[in-house]
């Protein structure tokens, strides 16, 4: 699958967003990972650190960038930080990307869905409780991307 992937990533600009891994605790307390969500987050540097990407964007919130943080420091890449309420911001950003470029956002449960809807593609809701949805939002230079549904770790 990744020399697959690696081929897909290197025709068309591809966005491959990710909600964070499991948190402990309340979020209006800016909870870390749990033991099962550093493993997670793991499990995502395994799976990408050989596609080849080129950015890490990520919310405010400390479980987004400990979710990138294996990958950012597999690829010595330092993550972007754009606070959940600036979509708009995130999104422009996005459609800026070129057709060889991949970049990683590490989201949230209410914004995932959004931002795939502002890059002109579709999704399901995603549950309180899913912290293993991939979505790989590939750019063909039209208005409407193709979008392709992951699972990731356990």
């Amino acid at each position: 699958m990744r020399t697959s992937l690696r081929i897909l990533f290197t025709l068309f600009g591809t966005i491959i967003l990710v909600r964070h891994a499991e948190r402990a605790g309340e979020m209006a307390n800016d909870p870390a990972l749990t033991e099962k969500g550093r493993q997670r987050a793991e499990v995502l540097s395994r799976m990408l650190g050989n596609s080849r990407v080129d950015a890490i964007y990520t919310s405010e919130a400390r479980r987004t960038q400990q979710t990138a943080e294996p990958l950012a420091e597999a690829l010595r890449k330092k993550p972007i930080v754009i606070p959940g309420k600036d979509i708009t911001v995130l999104v422009d950003r996005l459609k800026q990307i070129g057709p060889d470029e991949v970049v990683l956002v590490v989201g949230h449960s209410n914004t995932l869905p959004e931002i795939v809807s502002k890059l002109g593609g579709s999704t399901q809701p995603i549950g309180e409780n899913e912290f293993n949805r991939m979505l790989i939002v590939v750019t063909h230079g039209s208005d409407k991307p193709s979008v392709l549904t992951l699972r990731y770790g356990d």
